[in-house]
C-alpha cells in the first residue's frame, strides 16, 4: 500500500476501506436483484460466496497470526542492534590511542543520532535513509582504518571491535528487512482480488423478498465489517515501521541515554 495510507488516522483508514469495498458489495447486491433473479442461480451464488468467504477467512487468520509475530521480531531486532551499538562503544575504551578512540566514539554517536533523528522518519514512509547509510559506512571505515594494530593490545581491541561491528551489521540488516513488509507485488494484488470477490459475492447473496431487505443489508454489513476490519489489521501490521502498530526508535533512544551516562 502507498505510504500515505499509513499516515491516515485509524478511523479514516477504516472508513476508506469500508467505502471502497462496500461499494463493491452494493454493486453485487444490485447485480443479484437486477440480473440473477432466477431461483436456480441462488445455489451457484451461495457456493461462490461460501468458497470465497471460507478461503478468505482462513487466509486472513493465518496472515494475522504470522505477521503479529513480525512486530515482536522487529522489536527484538531493534533491541539487539541498539545493544550492539552500546557494546561497540564500551569496547572502544580498550583502544590505546586517544585520537583513534575519539574518532571511533564520535562515529558511533553520529550513527546513533542519525538512526534516531533521521532514519526512522524515512522508515515511517517505507524508505531507507541515505544519510544514515552514509554514517554507518563512516563507522565501518573508522573502525577498520583508525584503530592501530601495532601492539598485541591494539590487535585485541581491533579484533573485538571487528566482531562487534559484524554483529551490528547483521542486526541492522535484519531490522531493515522489515521495511517493505511481505504483502507486496503479486501477493498484494491477490489479496485485493480476494477482498473484491468476498465483498461482491456477499452482496449477491440477497433475498428477493422486500420484507427481508433490512435483514439482508444488516447481514451484509456485519460480514463486510468483520472482513474489512481484518484486512485493515493485516495491512497495518505488515508494515511494522508505519501505521498504528509501528515499532519506533525507543531502543536506540535508551542506548543513547546510556552512552551519555558512560564515563570511561
Amino acid at each position: 500500500m502507498p505510504a500515505w495510507f499509513y499516515d491516515l488516522p485509524v478511523l479514516a483508514a477504516l472508513f476508506l476501506i469500508y467505502i471502497i469495498f462496500g461499494c463493491i458489495s452494493i454493486f453485487g447486491f444490485w447485480i443479484r436483484r437486477k440480473f440473477l433473479t432466477k431461483r436456480k442461480s441462488f445455489k451457484i451464488i451461495s457456493i461462490a460466496q461460501q468458497t470465497s468467504l471460507t478461503f478468505g477467512t482462513l487466509f486472513m487468520a493465518f496472515w494475522i497470526a504470522i505477521n503479529w509475530q513480525t512486530l515482536d521480531e522487529l522489536a527484538l531486532a531493534s533491541e539487539n542492534e541498539a545493544h550492539a551499538i552500546l557494546n561497540i562503544y564500551s569496547i572502544s575504551k580498550t583502544i590505546h590511542d586517544e585520537n583513534s578512540r575519539y574518532e571511533v566514539r564520535q562515529s558511533i554517536i553520529n550513527y546513533l543520532d542519525s538512526v534516531i533523528n533521521d532514519e526512522y522518519k524515512f522508515l515511517e514512509h517505507g524508505q531507507i535513509s541515505n544519510q544514515t547509510e552514509a554514517q554507518f559506512g563512516k563507522l565501518m571505515q573508522t573502525v577498520y582504518r583508525d584503530i592501530p594494530t601495532e601492539t598485541i593490545q591494539d590487535q585485541m581491541s581491533y579484533q573485538q571491535m571487528s566482531n562487534a561491528l559484524n554483529q551490528l551489521v547483521g542486526y541492522r540488516t535484519e531490522r531493515l528487512d522489515f521495511v517493505n513488509g511481505e504483502l507486496n507485488g503479486v501477493l498484494l494484488i491477490f489479496f485485493i482480488i480476494l477482498l473484491i470477490l468476498i465483498c461482491f459475492w456477499n452482496g449477491c447473496v440477497s433475498n428477493r423478498s422486500n420484507r427481508n431487505f433490512r435483514l439482508t443489508i444488516l447481514a451484509l454489513f456485519s460480514q463486510n465489517l468483520i472482513i474489512l476490519s481484518s484486512a485493515w489489521l493485516i495491512l497495518e501490521i505488515d508494515r511494522p515501521f508505519q501505521g498504528h502498530f509501528h515499532i519506533g526508535n525507543t531502543s536506540f533512544v535508551s542506548v543513547a541515554n546510556e552512552i551519555r551516562k558512560l564515563n570511561f
